[in-house]
Parts: structure tokens; sequence; C-alpha cells
């Protein structure tokens, strides 16, 4: 299984110097195991990735808000004529996927709808607690985040994912993800604040490396990633807190956009 980080920033994109060493595009991993490949989010660090040729793919939208779907409408698969694409979201506040995806890409917010694109696209409206895509089974439970949100979980051979961003930390929220975790190849988990800056983000949805290290200790996950990084923490801040999570824990990394993991 090999994956790939193609954006990793939350709530917006950043450009500019002191956003060089992480990158600037928001939530997006991509993910190869056999012929299938698999998007978990869609935000704009999808616009420059080309898919595979020869593959089957997958968009797994863990929810609806706009900066984990700022890239589908710029995604090169899109275009392709006969391509398959399936993307899968479960119902949130009451709308489907293809209700929300044709509330965003249409005019006047955007020339046309995503089921108007070349491609061949199939909107599941739902997104079940296990599902078999080819050769990699996914799992998912209910995150904690403004809105819901999806935590998934991707088997593959004897390789394991667990994406688990948007996610913001409660007692029995944690536990219910070290079971959900347990034994996983690698974790990435959403470190968006700071310990101090969480005592005044409560509420927002989002946790610490803090609390990453402790679900992956906890599950005894082999390698641990944190991503959705704030817009507001640049590059010499981000390598701050990375330093910080590895003197922690050594088998853990601070995920920046464009590099990839063997699992």
């Amino acid at each position: 299984m090999s994956v790939e980080f193609l954006g990793t920033r939350g709530s917006v994109p950043v450009f500019g110097q002191s956003f060089q060493i992480f990158g600037g595009a928001t939530s997006c991993v991509r993910v190869l195991a056999g012929r299938q490949e698999i998007y978990l989010d869609a935000g704009s660090g999808m616009v420059n990735v080309a898919p595979m040729r020869d593959t089957d793919i997958a968009i797994l939208l863990t929810h609806p808000h706009i900066d984990h779907l700022l890239g589908l409408s710029f995604f090169e698969g899109l275009s392709q004529p006969g391509r398959k694409i399936r993307l899968y979201m479960k119902e949130r506040e009451g709308r489907g996927l293809a209700q929300v995806l044709d509330t965003l890409y249409a005019p006047p917010f955007w020339p046309i709808a995503i089921s108007e694109y070349p491609a061949e696209v199939q909107m599941m409206d739902d997104l079940p607690p296990a599902i078999s895509l080819e050769v990699v089974q996914v799992r998912s439970i209910e995150g904690n985040h403004p809105g819901g949100s999806t935590i998934l979980r991707l088997d593959y051979k004897e390789a394991s994912l667990v994406f688990a961003t948007d996610f913001e930390h409660t007692d029995e929220k944690l536990q219910e993800l070290i079971r959900f975790a347990e034994g996983a190849s690698l974790l990435i988990y959403d470190g968006a604040y700071s310990e101090e800056e969480y005592t005044r983000k409560k509420g927002f949805g989002h946790s610490t490396f803090e609390k990453g290290i402790y679900v992956a200790e906890q599950a005894a996950v082999t390698q641990l990633a944190i991503t959705h990084y704030s817009p507001h923490h640049n590059d010499e801040e981000l390598l701050d807190m990375e330093a910080a999570c590895h003197r922690l824990r050594k088998d853990s990394f601070f995920a920046r956009c464009g590099e990839r993991r063997e699992l």
C-alpha cells in the first residue's frame, strides 16, 4: 500500500515563503493498492495530481466542508472520457452526496455539475460501516466534528491505514478511535492545534498532536502522521511542533505535501 499526502492543511489553502516545507493545499491523501486508487478527501491538494492508468478510482469524503471539496472540480480523472469514478460520503444534515455536490458545483458557483464531466461518475449517497473496494477493505466510524465527520480505516494485505482528520477528542471518542485503529500500520491524525491553542478552540472540531500520540501508543500503531494544520501555523512553527512530537514518539512525523510512504 502506497500513501501520498497531496494536501495537509485545514480550513483554507495558504501560500508564500512561510509555507514551503509543509505545503499549503487542503486535505487530500492518495492511496494505491493493487489496481485500486483511492482518494481520501478532495481538498485543493487534488488539483495537480494525475491519476494512474488502468486503475479503479474511488473518492472517500469524510464530510462536505468546503476545504475538503475544493479540488474536486479540477481533478484530472473527471475529464477523462470512460474513466469510472465512484464517490462516497455519508449523508450529512439531511443531505446526500449528490445533493451536496449539485449545490456547490452548479451555476452561479461553478459552470457545470460534477455529473456533466466526461468521466462516468457514480455518486454513493452513503458510506456503510464496511465496504470492499476490490482488494481494499474499508471500514468507518463516526468522528466528532461540527456537522459530523467520518473516520476511515483501509486494510490491504498486511498493511492498514486509519484516517482521522477533523476529529475533536473526547474521552469516549478517543477510546472508540483506539479500538478502531488497533494495530494499524499508519494513523493519520488531526493536529490542527497546539495544546495551548486548544484551550481556546474547544468545540471547533479539531485536536492536537499530543492526543494523536496517545491514540497511537494505546492502539499499538506502527507510525503516526499529523495533518490538517491550521492556516495560521507557518513552517517554523510546524517544525518546532514536529520536533516536540518526535521527542515524545520517534515513529511520528508531520506530513508534507508531496510526501509518500510505503506501508
